[in-house]
């Protein structure tokens, strides 16, 4: 027995680690194919997190990797994204996935460079080749060469950085990773920019951005749309320039990618201000400040503010102003120490001092701006900083100095603005509008076959879910319909079951109560004879015809009423008199209307001929009158009849001891409810009154009933009538018992 709980404990425990395992797997693939399609670098990220605790380790080593390299690509979070490759390393460890711990060290070697942290990445990247040793088509070993590129590339080392990045190429195309693909032809455009290899440059990011029309995704589209309008600023193109930088500020918005954005909008402040156009230059630079501020990036601060400084020397004049924002510009550039911000504070502070005049200053930053420019060893940098040497020497009265460098300058100018480079480029520029162009047709085509095929899935499919949607709708209508009948029925049962509850007890409590006095009226009334005590015995002989009826009232009503409850009640209308009729109904109660002391008066002003049930018609008056006498007693009985347009109109009013507003509720139906006892201690049923509201109801009447306590009671009804004449008009004394 105790072996069989445990294997039953085992195989629940099983069970239980499947069915999470499958979850686990589940939640991953699920965060797979969603995060992808998610294009805000925040949202992606919230989405990251919230699944963490969902997903196997695997899984999380993953998507850690995905919020690191967000993180850094689209925020620049640089510390909070190596944090996350940290952790990535960490599982990888555990899980001794090398897959894992390769992508993780190549990519945190990568971050690394981005920071100049050469020495450190140079020492991760060793971890990382011994790992991708042995798996020669890893897809880490592109980012592995991306890594040295860079390196490369802080090093000032150009040329070294490209055939890095050919060899990132090779092993791209070999893994068929177009990610990466894409980086290295983006990467190389970079290089051949700063060697000035303007062609090269070109062609390079025009191939990523063909490889991104497949890829609306990456995060790299938008930038290499701002690498490409760069060039094209400082190659002097600046219609072209502002067209890709705008398309760059347009990606970057739909992805969030502010790090793209903080370095678009200052050099389209550049394309701006080099056009004249100065209100846009404005705009442009205060939004590109405002982000950079934001963001608390030193570098996109000190660029932003040169900007603004040179807007305002070479088209506002405002030399002051100028300074300003220049030195604003150079205390942040000097925080982070990057070669090519204090580049472009020197440049430009140098160019406002030389239109001011005041070549102390000039002579101040020149060794600054030689060194840095050497360091950077970037062709056009090279260029500027001859020129700069020439114009100082020109105002400085040193003109074989001046003319030596002015030589330097147009050297390199020459070398860049070669014709037929210029020519090439342009033809290039050309070629991709027009295959853009025609990309752009051949996939509008496409999407307009794809919409007109869904089109019709989707019409067929509408006509379906209409026509479904109908037998629903019929459906529901029936049996919507079916259950209120059934409600219907529900309810009718219920009251027939109730009243028949009802009529139980009458028959069982009245009813003997009604018999058992003529049960003892024989010995009671021989007693008294035998005693000679007539007075007794005539008193007891009318307590009996009363009883008697009651009765007989009692036994008509019941009679009445099943009658009416099985359906077996037609109405037979017939011509009458109203007056004749009332008159026999309160002939019928003369006897115990003299005994309770009470007048029963009939008014009318012209009696009535009508077409009414004549049996209902009793019943009805009957029973009210009946009723008025039962609670009345030395009063009067008032019953008041005539016609108006066509109905007949009766009211019955008594002096007796009325009603409360409960009991008026449910005066007319047979629920269980507290009889009044009347002033002689007779009994109701509410039988009575029930079978006088029925009948009214036949007639298409109404009946309405209004009473106070210790005032009377009175009732008001309305039958509509065919046919009617007035007799002769008679006149009638009231009747009275």
């Amino acid at each position: 027995m105790i072996t069989q709980k445990y294997i039953f404990i085992l195989i629940t425990l099983f069970i239980s680690v499947t069915i999470c395992s499958q979850n686990l797997k589940d939640d991953c693939e699920l965060w797979r194919k969603t995060v992808d399609s998610i294009q805000s670098i925040e949202y992606r990220l919230n989405y990251n997190k919230q699944i963490l605790l969902k997903v196997d380790d695997i899984c999380k080593a993953k998507i850690y990797l995905n919020s690191a390299h967000l993180l850094y690509s689209g925020l620049q979070k640089i510390d909070s994204s190596l944090y996350l490759y940290d952790e990535a390393i960490k599982l990888g460890k555990y899980l001794k996935k090398e897959e894992l711990l390769s992508e993780a060290y190549v990519n945190k070697a990568h971050v690394l460079t981005q920071t100049s942290k050469n020495k450190e990445a140079l020492f991760v990247l060793e971890k990382v080749k011994k790992i991708l040793k042995n798996n020669p088509n890893d897809k880490s070993w592109a980012v592995y060469f991306e890594a040295y590129s860079e390196i490369a590339d802080n090093n000032s080392e150009y040329e070294k950085a490209i055939k890095y990045a050919d060899s990132m190429t090779e092993i791209s195309i070999i893994t068929k990773d177009t990610f990466n693909l894409f980086g290295s032809y983006h990467n190389k455009g970079l290089y051949n920019f700063r060697l000035s290899n303007y062609e090269k440059a070109v062609i390079n990011l025009l191939k990523a951005l063909n490889l991104q029309e497949n890829n609306k995704n990456l995060l790299g589209r938008a930038r290499t749309n701002y690498l490409l309008g760069f060039g094209y600023l400082k190659w002097g193109h600046l219609e072209t320039a502002k067209k890709y930088l705008k398309k760059s500020i347009t990606e970057a918005r739909e992805k969030q990618d502010n790090f793209t954005l903080l370095l678009s909008y200052p050099y389209l402040a550049e394309c701006y201000r080099r056009l004249n156009e100065n209100n846009k230059a404005l705009n442009s630079i205060n939004y590109g400040i405002k982000l950079a501020e934001d963001s608390n990036n030193n570098n996109r601060i000190a660029r932003a503010y040169t900007e603004k400084g040179w807007l305002y020397l070479n088209n506002f004049k405002q030399y002051n102003k100028s300074e300003i924002y220049f030195k604003k510009a150079y205390e942040f550039a000097k925080k982070s120490n990057d070669d090519f911000y204090l580049h472009l504070c020197f440049e430009g502070l140098i160019e406002l001092y030389l239109k001011k005049k005041d070549y102390g200053e000039v002579k101040k930053y020149l060794p600054d701006f030689r060194k840095v420019t050497n360091r950077m060893n970037i062709l056009i940098n090279t260029q500027q900083l001859y020129k700069t040497y020439s114009d100082y020497y020109e105002k400085t009265q040193k003109p074989t100095l001046a003319l030596k460098y002015l030589k330097k300058y147009h050297a390199i100018k020459d070398s860049i603005s070669n014709q037929q480079v210029q020519t090439k480029v342009a033809d290039l520029e050309k070629k991709y509008d027009t295959k853009d162009k025609e990309l752009k047709i051949v996939t509008l085509n496409k999407q307009k076959e794809e919409q007109q095929q869904i089109a019709k899935q989707a019409k067929a499919q509408q006509n379906l879910y209409l026509l479904a949607t109908g037998f629903l709708l019929f459906l529901l209508g029936t049996g919507a319909w079916a259950f209120r009948k059934l409600r219907k029925q529900q309810r009718e049962l219920v009251s027939i079951n109730q009243v028949k509850n009802r009529l139980f007890s009458i028959i069982a409590h009245d009813l003997r109560g009604m018999i058992i006095p003529f049960q003892r009226s024989g010995k009671i009334l021989k007693y008294h004879i035998d005693k000679g005590n007539h007075e007794k015995t005539i008193e007891l002989s009318q307590e009996l015809e009363q009883n008697s009826e009651s009765l007989s009232n009692m036994l008509d009503n019941l009679l009445n009423w099943s009658l009416e409850q099985m359906s077996g009640y037609k109405i037979n209308l017939q011509s009458m008199s109203i007056s004749e009729e009332l008159n026999e109904i309160i002939s019928g109660y003369e006897q115990q209307a003299a005994y309770k002391k009470t007048k029963i008066v009939l008014k009318y002003e012209d009696d009535l001929w009508v077409n009414l049930d004549k049996g209902a018609f009793h019943v009805i008056f009957r029973n009210l009158i009946g009723n008025a006498l039962k609670y009345t007693e030395e009063g009067n009985i008032r019953i008041e009849f005539t016609s108006e347009d066509d109905m007949f109109l009766c009211s019955i009013t008594d002096t007796g001891v009325g009603m409360s507003q409960d009991q008026l509720k449910n005066l007319f139906t047979l629920e269980e409810k507290k009889t009044t006892i009347g002033t002689q201690g007779e009994k109701g049923t509410g039988l009575g009154l029930n079978l006088v509201y029925r009948f009214i109801k036949m007639h298409k009447g109404t009946i309405q009933v209004s009473s106070e306590k210790r005032i009377g009671t009175r009732f008001d009804l309305n039958i509509p009538i065919t046919k009617y004449q007035f007799n002769e008009k008679t006149e009638r004394k009231p009747l009275s018992a």
